[in-house]
């Protein structure tokens, strides 16, 4: 089964491939065949043609020609492709009477996709074919003698154009491999980067403290929570005094009110009644507090003790490091420094 089946969400244009496109043309010319991936979605199973040729061979051409017969062709290449996968080819009869190619990706992982052709003839019986062919034209409503000079005009597959025809068909595969890889690659690669975004890091702080101090009421209920404080106001402790402890941590407002399980809004609210001030404001103070700790060691340079007290940019920690103390990051160090050599 494809890995991350549900999540991979693959569509027609991740087919699209100068290699893939190139096999199908070459299909095309050379057998009359056309290249179609049948592929996993979050919906079931779909098709995409392959090739920048529109070339579809008259028979196929009028046996999709209806409402139902393209629904029919579409179901038998979904029930085709999903029929005996550990087979790595295989020659399978199409609803309509003639043959289909299938072949699936090499290894486990892929197993549920599988590229098939178009209509052709392998080995077919011309009687009993016929009859299957006329039988299946009559039900959609085909005129007959269109539809068996069709039949004759397709390409049968000898020994010499079945090896070509899959010597195509396993180079297309391991070319739709490796794409398939590739997204894959860069699926994993994209859920790597959300687990460690900002907001992510950021709920997994809150949700972890969140729980360690349900843990810890369900254990023993604090003074302050027996003398009646509002459980709001209990959840604004912990995520105050996590920003506190933590401020370097990447906190955005709406991942913590996420991970509390309330609007922004209503967080906000809750926030700005406890603490008299805004989130953004209460942060910057732990985060400038933060510094003036860090600012007392002298082998952290001004850009250093902004990284580490949760400052972005070491410009805007220092204009606003000044706006509060009066002094600058830096002469605030020599400050300290004369005030501790005074000492």
């Amino acid at each position: 089964m494809l890995t991350n089946r549900s999540k991979l969400d693959l569509k027609p244009e991740a087919f699209t491939s100068p290699i893939l496109d190139s096999l199908s043309d070459m299909a095309v010319k050379l057998l009359g065949l056309r290249l179609v991936i049948i592929y996993p979605t979050k919906d079931g199973m779909a098709q995409a043609l392959v090739g920048s040729s529109h070339y579809l061979s008259e028979f196929c051409k009028l046996v999709q020609g209806s409402p139902d017969g393209a629904e029919h062709c579409r179901i038998c290449h979904l029930l085709m492709a999903e029929t005996n996968p550990h087979k790595s080819s295989m020659v399978k009869r199409c609803h309509s009477g003639v043959s289909t190619l299938v072949q699936h990706l090499p290894g486990e992982r892929y197993c549920d996709l599988a590229i098939l052709t178009s209509c052709t003839l392998v080995d077919e019986d011309t009687v009993s074919a016929w009859k299957i062919i006329q039988h299946r034209g009559k039900k959609l409503g085909i005129d007959t003698n269109k539809l068996k000079k069709a039949k004759e005009n397709l390409c049968r597959l000898d020994p010499e154009k079945m090896e070509l025809a899959l010597m195509i068909m396993n180079m297309a595969a391991q070319a739709l491999k490796l794409i398939l890889d590739k997204l894959t690659l860069e699926f994993e690669l994209e859920q790597e980067k959300k687990r460690h975004a900002p907001d992510t890091i950021i709920a997994r702080a809150i949700e972890s403290e969140l729980s360690r101090a349900i843990t810890r009421v369900g254990e023993g209920r604090s003074k302050k929570e027996e003398a009646g404080r509002a459980p709001s106001t209990s959840l604004i402790d912990v995520v105050s005094d996590l920003m506190a402890r933590k401020p370097n941590l990447p906190f955005r407002l709406t991942a913590i009110a996420a991970a509390c399980r309330i609007t922004p809004n209503h967080f906000s609210h809750l926030f700005h009644e406890h603490h008299k001030q805004c989130f953004s404001d209460f942060l910057t103070e732990q985060r400038l507090k933060r510094a003036k700790i860090l600012l007392k060691n002298p082998t952290l340079n001004v850009s250093q003790v902004a990284a580490e007290a949760g400052f972005q940019d070491a410009g805007y920690f220092s204009r606003r490091f000044r706006q509060v103390n009066g002094v600058s990051p830096g002469e605030w160090r020599k400050k300290l420094s004369r005030l501790n050599g005074k000492m």
